[in-house]
């Protein structure tokens, strides 16, 4: 009997091993898009920082879906440059410090090429009061490399209650 069993065992190996590995084209393909949008997201943060309006707003699709953190609207690509414009005219300066990306995934757990961003932002007021704000950011891009959409959060209030408390 221990001789059947151990036969079982070892025919039981010899087939787990002969099996084809399981299929991951579809997860190593969405980690390779992950990779290369996190170098654009990543570019985007930097053209704001150097205050690159033209170059950042540059890497939005035109039917680009953009949700502010202070509002549950859907607003577009002109209504980005706009609220990026305000934030770069009453900012001497920024930085976005603590960067961490990481992959957006579907249904079934597979990178789907999205990129979701962490990270705190510092920011020097025009006033000279300074700011600090984590955030977290969801962003998705099409096969141009372009972000079609843009979703954030921060806390815009406790920015401007930081200005207010310094002067």
């Amino acid at each position: 009997m221990k001789k059947i069993i151990n036969l079982i065992l070892v025919a039981a190996l010899f087939y787990s091993c002969s099996q084809p590995a399981a299929d991951t084209t579809a997860f190593d393909q969405g980690l390779a898009s992950f990779e290369k949008n996190k170098a654009i997201a990543d570019k985007v943060f930097n053209l704001f920082i150097e205050k690159d309006l033209d170059g950042m707003v540059d890497m939005y699709a035109d039917d680009l879906i953009y949700s502010p953190a202070n509002t549950n609207d859907t607003l577009t690509k002109a209504d980005l440059r706009e609220a990026m414009t305000g934030w770069m005219e009453n900012f001497e300066v920024f930085t976005f410090d603590q960067r961490q990306y990481y992959p957006g995934v579907d249904e079934n757990f597979i990178p789907d090429g999205s990129v979701r961003s962490y990270g705190v932002w510092h920011g020097t007021h025009i006033s000279g009061a300074k700011t600090k704000s984590k955030y977290y950011s969801v962003t998705r891009f099409n096969d141009e490399g372009k972000v079609t959409t843009a979703l954030e959060w921060f806390d815009v209030g406790g920015v401007f209650d930081q200005i207010e408390a310094q002067n």
